[in-house]
């Protein structure tokens, strides 16, 4: 006990010695010498040379030295922590605390090839358009500003998009990927999730009784017809619900409930008024709908039938996993329409609005016409005037 308490004392008494202004001044000083040193190393870590000396790097700084931030008309280079690294001390610090797992990418050689590199550039990028999002594109707005542009300047339709941006409150990564490295297959996300709903469609179908059509699928009215692949009696279009009334090797018995618009016979929509597709039918089929009841559309005054249609479907292409059919159009959402944009939420539009704005937009994106087909369904689906009843 004696022993600590004469630790505590040497500890907290002045020296004999030395003052206690000597103390303190040597205090200072080394304070000052030590945040100067690691000042210091900090900015040095911040330095083109430090960011880039990893051969990991070559290929994000050989794209970067084809970008306007490393040689345009100015003169005025903006080097990788420029975009990449807070200038306030606290974030800054957060930011290099996190960058230490590159340490580990380089122990572990997560990178340490073109093909690597390339197989992860999509979720790389993720990463940093995320962070951007997060705080409003913070370290691109350290050298931009809406404030200080002059629009007269600007070509006529970047001006355009630019005050629609500043009106709106936009961030600057919404409209500016891939200005400074290659943009990544964006579609390699979804491509794979459709594989894994593909390979897990027959084991669902096989167990399941509520399925999801994942492509547009031909049905049958008869079930011999259905296992020879003879003409169909009609198509369901992707993300239609149906549900397993039998089963006969590797055909179903299906039942499926929706709406039509009086006098229009040869489509059934999943919901009154909204015109969110789920079958075609066939001139010479429409007998086998049936009829459950006929209401009036208050707002639009037209009259619509509840119908069921019983057919039959080969089981491939079946699934009931709805989270992940739906996690899969929402993928294809963002990889589709988030890149040169800000997404607009699904909320937005109501269902029969959303069949005219992504017609607007099929021309800018790379999907098919089956994706399509499923991604306006989703949209339609999560519509102001559907998600709340459709939930």
């Amino acid at each position: 006990m004696n022993f600590l308490r004469g630790i505590r004392a040497w500890f907290l008494k002045p020296s004999v010695r030395w003052g206690t202004g000597v103390l303190l001044g040597v205090g200072v000083v080394g304070g000052i010498i030590f945040w100067g040193a690691l000042h210091t190393a900090i900015e040095a870590t911040n330095s083109l040379k430090f960011c880039t000396f990893c051969h990991e790097m070559s290929t994000p700084y050989e794209e970067y030295k084809q970008s306007i931030h490393y040689s345009n008309a100015s003169g005025v280079r903006a080097i990788c922590t420029d975009c990449h690294v807070p200038r306030e001390w606290g974030p800054k610090m957060v930011t290099k605390a996190i960058a230490l797992k590159d340490v580990w990418y380089k122990m572990t050689g997560k990178l340490a090839t073109p093909e690597l590199y390339e197989k992860h550039r999509a979720d790389l990028a993720k990463v940093v358009w995320a962070k951007m999002e997060a705080t409003d594109s913070r370290e691109c707005r350290n050298c931009h500003s809406f404030e200080a542009m002059d629009f007269h300047a600007q070509r006529p339709e970047s001006a355009k998009q630019m005050q629609i941006a500043a009106e709106n409150g936009e961030t600057c990564i919404s409209c500016h990927k891939g200005i400074a490295h290659k943009m990544p297959d964006m579609s390699q996300g979804y491509k794979l999730m459709f594989e894994q709903l593909q390979e897990n469609s027959a084991k669902q179908a096989d167990k399941d009784d509520t399925l999801f059509t994942l492509t547009t699928k031909s049905f049958y009215l008869d079930k011999d017809e259905a296992k020879e692949g003879s003409k169909a009696a009609g198509k369901f279009l992707p993300g239609t619900r149906i549900d397993v009334l039998d089963r006969s090797g590797d055909v179903l018995k299906i039942s499926l409930k929706g709406w039509q618009q009086d006098q229009v016979d040869r489509i059934i929509y999943a919901l009154r008024g909204q015109r969110i597709f789920q079958a075609t039918v066939g001139k010479t089929s429409t007998d086998a709908i049936k009829r459950l009841k006929t209401e009036t559309d208050p707002d639009t005054e037209l009259v619509w039938h509840q119908v069921e249609l019983d057919a039959w479907v080969d089981k491939a292409d079946l699934v009931s996993d709805e989270a992940a059919l739906w996690g899969y159009a929402e993928e294809m959402y963002v990889a589709s329409c988030a890149v040169c944009h800000s997404k607009p939420d699904a909320h937005h539009y109501l269902a029969n609005q959303w069949i005219g704005v992504l017609k607007s937009m099929e021309r800018f994106v790379s999907i098919d016409k089956e994706q399509f087909r499923f991604l306006q369904k989703y949209l339609q689906f999560n519509a102001s005037d559907v998600k709340d009843h459709h939930e």
